[in-house]
């Protein structure tokens, strides 16, 4: 494109609202805001002649800018796996293909490892939210999480603190809680329970066939 099509930047100036941003203003006229951080990135500045081949190119880094930074957003919150963050970015409206880039940008720079993630969850909910291999598996499936990981995130975490164990430890608190009702009702109530936190019938009948030896 000839220098005759091109458009001259007539003024950058700082935004009110946010000072880290840049008005930039191409013959007399607003034309797009841009990070302080793209505009140096980009190299241009008052005077500049820009093709719409270049406002493009500026646009697009702007907008992986943006998605970079949202992107870190998401996890000043918590840790994501990458189909969680994929799924946030997409949400927000970015391309494919910035919202693919980006995931590239954080995974080498270890800010999102499914491996990591699927560990740190599994532990996590061990704790706070005691359940069983087939719950855990179910959503670290759905958070996008592949069989390996899932398997050696299970496998670990349930070698820290074994299945039946928490099982247990679970029954125990249900048996204080159903003390007052007929104990055949408490022994379904907690086998119910336990097999919706995801607890295999195996772990679940050991507990009922040893109900009388908890000390609760």
């Amino acid at each position: 494109m000839d220098n005759a099509a091109k458009k001259e930047i007539t003024a950058v100036e700082i935004q009110v609202k946010n000072r880290k941003r840049r008005s930039i203003f191409v013959n007399g006229e607003f034309a797009f805001g841009v990070h302080e951080d793209v505009l140096l990135e980009q190299g241009i500045g008052v005077g500049d002649a820009l093709s719409e081949t270049d406002i493009a190119r500026i646009l697009d880094a702007e907008n992986r800018k943006q998605a970079k930074e949202k992107a870190l957003r998401i996890l000043s919150y918590r840790a994501r796996s990458e189909d969680e963050m994929r799924k946030r970015l997409r949400e927000a409206k970015f391309s494919d293909e910035v919202t693919e880039a980006t995931l590239e940008t954080l995974k080498r720079l270890s800010l999102i490892n499914d491996k990591e993630f699927a560990l740190s969850y599994a532990r996590h909910q061990i704790i706070t939210k005691p359940c069983g291999e087939f719950l855990l598996r179910r959503e670290l499936k759905n958070k996008g999480i592949g069989e390996d990981f899932i398997l050696a995130a299970i496998g670990e975490a349930f070698k820290e603190r074994p299945q039946a164990e928490v099982a247990r430890d679970l029954a125990r608190k249900k048996k204080r809680q159903y003390s007052s009702v007929d104990e055949a009702k408490a022994k379904k109530r907690t086998a119910d329970f336990l097999m919706r936190r995801g607890f295999s019938w195996d772990i679940v009948s050991e507990i009922l066939d040893n109900w009388e030896i908890y000390s609760l």
